[in-house]
């Protein structure tokens, strides 16, 4: 019965195919990486699709082929999202890349990906990273966004896209990496405490009220 299973990071679409996603931690891609996906895509006659998340979808994979796909992405060292957690966030280029930029973005990316990326939590939490209040990777409009400004970074709680767009609320500054991570963890445990199927930061910060979750979360 195992046998038939659907491996971890193979997903079944609407149409009947599979698909896979790759992450890109910073919107990164190592050349070799995106060198095998190229080469995978090309040999599979799968469709690649850059998401807005800043990851990359194969798409059009039978199940025969999409679990070729995963034994050749995981030799070449491509990190398959294989489960429902907090996953990477999207972070701009920042610092100093960015004339705009007030703050290097790639690590506090790189710090909240290595401690937070891999914590189940129900869905879905939606993290960012903006090097300037102009918020290019939209961090002002996720369920926990970090915009840089001149003094570290403003933690926003609470916004999200879809239908009705909402901008979130500012619960504080920080200066740290560290001080980063304890708030995500926190807000994981926080989040999957109060969300037993599907929801978002915004119902629970209405369930609780926002000092209440300030205070739950803040380092």
């Amino acid at each position: 019965m195992a046998e038939n299973l659907t491996p971890p990071g193979l997903m079944p679409q609407k149409n009947g195919t599979y698909a896979i996603t790759i992450e890109c931690p910073n919107g990164l891609v190592a050349p070799h990486v995106l060198d095998a996906i190229t080469g995978i895509a090309r040999d599979l006659g799968a469709i690649v699709h850059l998401t807005t998340a800043q990851k990359i979808m194969m798409l059009d994979l039978g199940e025969a082929e999409g679990k070729q796909a995963l034994t050749l992405l995981d030799a070449a060292g491509a990190p398959v999202r294989k489960a429902r957690d907090i996953s990477q966030p999207r972070v701009c280029v920042g610092r100093p890349y960015c004339s705009f930029a007030l703050q290097e973005t790639f690590s506090l990316g790189n710090h909240l990906y290595r401690e937070c990326a891999r914590i189940p939590t129900p869905p879905r939490i939606k993290v960012a990273v903006s090097g300037c209040p102009a918020c290019c990777s939209r961090s002002n409009c996720v369920d926990l966004g970090f915009v840089g400004v001149k003094s570290g970074f403003i933690v926003m709680l609470g916004g999200h896209g879809g239908a009705r767009p909402a901008v979130g609320e500012e619960i504080g500054r920080i200066s740290t990496h560290e001080e980063a991570g304890v708030i995500l963890r926190n807000l994981a445990e926080l989040f999957s405490c109060e969300v037993k199927m599907k929801s978002r930061m915004d119902r629970v910060i209405r369930k609780l009220g926002i000092e209440e979750v300030k205070k739950r979360i803040w380092p």
